[in-house]
């Protein structure tokens, strides 16, 4: 599985653990689905997990024609059950003339339906991405990365560490793990990586973040469709 870097990536000894679960990631996490990617350094807030593979719905799609921005709005539908125009605007601080514009978009889309005056987030996208797993790589500090893969739980539905073989065989019993359902993956000498506890399936709490997730998945679609197309 190719990976997309946002940020530059920083030498040291954490790279090579994260060059190899890429290299492995296919192995560790099998998905058969078509649309799926890996985003390495990918600012969400005031996270920027390690690695994070996401599995999206094609639907997604028609977000490439708008901006992100609009994961405000999506977010807040996914919070409540419907709302109307001008509380929508007041929630997320937006314009109303604006507001509506990308409510449109979305109704034509499917995404949001209307109803008289109220508009309400359609079923399906209420779960748009289908798999998002998180995974933060420490060659010492083992109890910071945890801290990190915790704190992504807030828009990850699983959520992992992964460690050099000897720390991860050493802190696999930590409570810290089966308390907040973390996964740990050991990294051995020989660049082979083994799934020593297997992660907790979360619901995400933070829907600003797994919608921006469904924005960057969006533009990815669209750039892998245009590569196909080159190609043909």
């Amino acid at each position: 599985m190719d990976v997309k870097y946002f940020r530059p990536r920083k030498p040291g000894p954490e790279v090579k653990l994260e060059d190899a679960v890429v290299k492995q990631a296919s192995l560790l996490f099998p998905n058969d689905s078509p649309t799926s990617w890996m985003a390495g350094s990918l600012p969400l807030g005031s996270s920027m997990p390690d690695l994070v593979i996401i599995t999206y719905d094609p639907q997604i799609s028609i977000l490439s024609s708008l901006e992100m921005p609009d994961a405000y709005i999506l977010s807040y539908l996914r919070s409540v059950s419907r709302a109307r125009i001008n509380t929508i605007s007041n929630r997320i601080r937006g314009p109303q003339e604006k507001i509506l514009q990308c409510l449109e978009v979305l109704v034509k889309a499917k995404a949001v339906l209307s109803n008289s005056s109220t508009y309400s987030l359609s079923p399906s996208w209420r779960e748009i991405l289908l798999e998002i797993i998180t995974i933060e790589a420490k060659v010492k500090n083992w109890k910071s990365a945890v801290d990190q893969a915790v704190r992504n739980r807030a828009f990850a539905y699983r959520s992992y560490v992964a460690l050099p073989d000897k720390i991860a065989t050493r802190v696999k019993k930590e409570t810290v793990f089966s308390r907040f359902g973390i996964g740990l993956l050991a990294v051995e000498d020989n660049d082979d990586v083994n799934i020593v506890r297997r992660a907790r399936r979360h619901q995400p709490r933070i829907w600003t973040y797994y919608y921006q997730l469904a924005f960057h998945s969006a533009n990815h679609f669209r750039e892998a469709d245009k590569c196909h197309s080159l190609s043909l």
